[in-house]
């Protein structure tokens, strides 16, 4: 056969080789015929555990060719390929290839795996949000804003497919995505922008509301402050006492004392009863301050004219260390590095990388929090449209996910929103159909896409699900997850259905004693 050489981005490419290579000359023809801008970093043969082709690469978007967005592929040999090609998706505010977790059991179960890091790199302040006009003023960076809000996922997606169909002569039978935190919010973008980019979608705890998940950090940071400028912060001990508190008042709602509360919307718990009295003194109990600061939390963001602009936190998440409450208490809003949540929205909302949001940002100023909730940067990571019709249409699954413990991101918006999809798409579809398409499993104890004190080990078993579902339309009634640690498993049941004991002789540890069913009215 005859060979062809000539040069492409810099790199001689060989055409005409009788077998497949984990070389650059294999890709070098897609990406140069690829309207996206793609030009290829490298290509190396991993051999760690499976092995694989790492492809390597940046994409400049077809819109205006500004984008830099960072793709990693990991193709396994042919032999060992399933057919199947999944993205992973993000977390925080992006910047590296991550998701690393997932893909490492997604490559073992043989699939091809792409990753991005949304366009940016993350090496200090979060500058990308940003750039300068002609006359010197800060203005959004609108093209890396929009690759971290949707146009990232979607490009790696439509690239990743053709980098595989080159790699294996074989376009892949079957497109996934999965992501949780910022990773849930760019599934559901999916699932709402390009509903055609994947058969399969997987997203966990999504951020489908950043900006006002963002106003509520800065407010409980201020309110946090505040009650440690009077001496009375909450200590780890304190936190533990709510926790136990809130297990006490709702952990055997559903029949197991199991330290889980297996719906907190049904727990009624008033931190009031752990308040201090004649003797007592904290870390024992509550201090009449900290009590009202407890029920603020649980409220959530409410302004004085009484709009709640974000919900508060559930009951069973306080404890568990840096995974609870922990976590919100004692973040800086600032910090020296200007990598705060403070430092992030000064810039994502305002263009002002030195704005004290502590003290220039109010909730109660109706002007801040238009002007937060009409950035460009809440336009484009907004994730809240209940409308997915076209993607049930077009035939694709969903599987939404969250944990009733994540203390990071609220678990009841999830549930809402899920709600108002099947509303929305009921109404054109019929209920069932929607069911057919899209399902949400709620994970009793579990905290922001994995920890906490339920079963929260689930990454082969959701990704089993969702090929099941596609390829055999077999919808997953239940999923389940364990708790290495606490030598436990227990089904995740399709909302609003909740696991039940079969019989209360059964063992509580095991996922086959139980069944998912109908709530209790």
């Amino acid at each position: 056969m005859k060979t062809v050489a000539y040069s492409v981005f810099g790199l001689v490419v060989l055409f005409g080789t009788e077998s497949i290579a984990c070389e650059l000359a294999v890709f070098a023809q897609p990406a140069y015929d690829s309207p996206h801008g793609v030009t290829l970093a490298g290509a190396e043969r991993i051999d760690d555990g499976a092995g694989y082709c790492q492809v390597e690469g940046m994409i400049a978007n077809s819109v205006d060719r500004q984008s830099r967005i960072r793709f990693r592929l990991r193709l396994p040999d042919e032999a060992d390929w399933n057919g199947r090609f999944l993205v992973l998706g993000n977390g925080g505010t992006a910047g590296t290839f991550q998701g690393e977790n997932r893909a490492q059991v997604a490559l073992q179960l043989g699939y091809a795996t792409g990753q991005t890091d949304t366009g940016h790199t993350r090496d200090g302040p979060e500058d990308w949000l940003i750039r300068e006009s002609e006359d010197g003023s800060a203005l959004p960076n609108t093209a890396a804003m929009e690759d971290f809000g949707h146009r990232s996922i979607h490009l790696t997606s439509v690239v990743g497919r053709q980098l595989a169909d080159a790699y294996y002569a074989s376009a892949p039978e079957h497109s996934y995505y999965f992501g949780c935190s910022t990773g849930g919010r760019q599934g559901l973008k999916a699932m709402q922008r390009y509903p055609g980019d994947f058969d399969g979608i997987v997203a966990g705890a999504p951020v489908f509301s950043l900006t006002r998940l963002n106003m509520s950090q800065v407010w409980m940071a201020k309110e946090a402050a505040r009650l440690a400028s009077e001496d009375q912060p909450l200590s780890a001990a304190q936190l533990e006492l709510i926790h136990d508190g809130a297990l006490t008042a709702c952990d055997a709602n559903d029949g197991i004392a199991d330290r889980l509360i297996d719906d907190p919307r049904q727990c009624g718990f008033d931190p009031g009863v752990l308040q201090c009295s004649g003797s007592e003194t904290p870390p024992m109990c509550l201090t009449e301050r900290q009590v009202d600061f407890v029920r603020m939390v649980y409220d959530g963001p409410v302004t004085d004219a009484g709009e709640r602009l974000y919900p508060g936190r559930v009951a069973g998440g306080e404890g568990n260390g840096r995974q609870g409450w922990q976590a919100f208490l004692g973040a800086a809003c600032h910090n020296a590095e200007a990598t705060g949540r403070c430092d992030l929205v000064a810039r994502a909302w305002f263009q002002e990388p030195g704005m004290n949001m502590m003290a220039e940002f109010d909730i109660n100023d109706p002007a801040d929090v238009l002007a937060a909730d009409t950035s460009f940067y809440s336009a484009v990571t907004r994730a809240d449209n209940p409308d997915v019709t076209p993607f049930v249409q077009r035939g694709g699954k969903a599987i939404l996910y969250h944990g009733w413990s994540d203390t990071n991101v609220t678990p009841t918006p999830t549930v809402e929103l899920y709600e108002a999809m099947q509303d929305t798409v009921s109404r054109k579809r019929g209920a069932d159909d929607f069911r057919d398409h899209v399902r949400l499993f709620m994970a009793p104890g579990m905290a922001h896409c994995g920890g906490g004190e339920g079963p929260n080990d689930y990454v082969a078993s959701v990704l089993e699900a969702i090929d099941a579902w596609v390829t055999e339309g077999d919808a997953p009634d239940a999923i389940v997850a364990t708790h290495e640690e606490r030598g436990m498993s227990r089904p995740w049941c399709p909302y609003p259905h909740v696991a039940r004991l079969s019989d209360p002789n059964l063992d509580p540890s095991e996922a086959d004693s139980f069944q998912c069913v109908a709530p209790p009215e």
